[in-house]
């Protein structure tokens, strides 16, 4: 079943500007594409399934006739740019702007810009199966997203930057549909305290859905399924050690 994409690209980039780049993240270079592709070829199996590709990005920074350009390029299909003035307190309002602009009882997923996952590993579920799916791999550190299972492998928590589990979330959070999405941000944001360092996530939402009795699931990739592209140094990483699946998609 198709439904829609956010793909949150209207951060600051801060990062990549302090290394020196005078360019916007998503349009660096990596092995003859830029992140953006490698960021959008990991949803193959959402752009065959017929999914709509929706884009919140900064104003002014040309962002829309560059994706424009890459759509066309990677055959994205049906594709939304919505510019934001000025910047929000984190993913998750980015991602409502674009929730509520999408088909309220289809499928939505988020993605950010930063990380290449192989493609044959995404692979959305059936919305009959589970109300939340989180893609996670085995990463070493705290700087993740976690979710921890129970006996059964249903999902009994996620916290943002807290290593509750070895369950790593790739950045890649999909709700059975963009109302489900849009309910559980107002009733988890709705209590004032939530934001952790001033910031909201979209993984903590998911404790919402699990504390309505909904069923969260999550499917294992491989370490080397995965390619992290949010930093000057993991882009480097990403250049020398490319995962496999990376390999057969370069371009010279």
């Amino acid at each position: 079943m198709s439904g829609t994409v956010a793909i949150t690209m209207a951060g600051l980039g801060s990062r990549f500007a302090k290394a020196g780049f005078d360019r916007p993240k998503y349009e660096l270079d990596a092995l003859g594409r830029p992140l953006f592709d490698w960021s959008m070829l990991s949803l193959e199996a959402f752009r065959t399934a017929g999914w709509r590709f929706s884009f919140a990005v900064r104003e002014g920074l040309g962002a829309r006739a560059y994706i424009a350009e890459r759509a066309n390029a990677l055959r994205l299909g049906e594709t939304e740019v919505l510019s934001i003035d000025g910047v929000t307190d984190g993913q998750a309002t980015t991602a409502l702007m674009l929730a509520e602009r999408a088909a309220q009882d289809a499928p939505f997923a988020i993605y950010n810009i930063d990380t290449f996952v192989a493609p044959a590993a995404m692979v959305p579920p059936d919305p009959a199966t589970c109300a939340g799916w989180v893609p996670c791999f085995p990463a070493p550190g705290e700087g993740w997203s976690f979710a921890r299972t129970d006996a059964y492998g249903h999902v009994v928590e996620l916290r943002e930057k807290q290593r509750i589990s070895a369950h790593a979330t790739v950045g890649l959070y999909w709700f059975d549909s963009a109302a489900r999405y849009v309910g559980a941000y107002r009733c988890y944001y709705g209590i004032a305290g939530r934001e952790e360092s001033g910031e909201r996530y979209v993984a903590p939402l998911y404790n919402q859905l699990i504390a309505d009795g909904a069923q969260v699931r999550i499917s294992p990739l491989r370490l080397d399924d995965v390619g992290m592209l949010g930093t000057p140094e993991q882009v480097a990483e990403f250049k020398a050690r490319p995962p496999l699946a990376a390999l057969s998609l370069c371009q010279a």
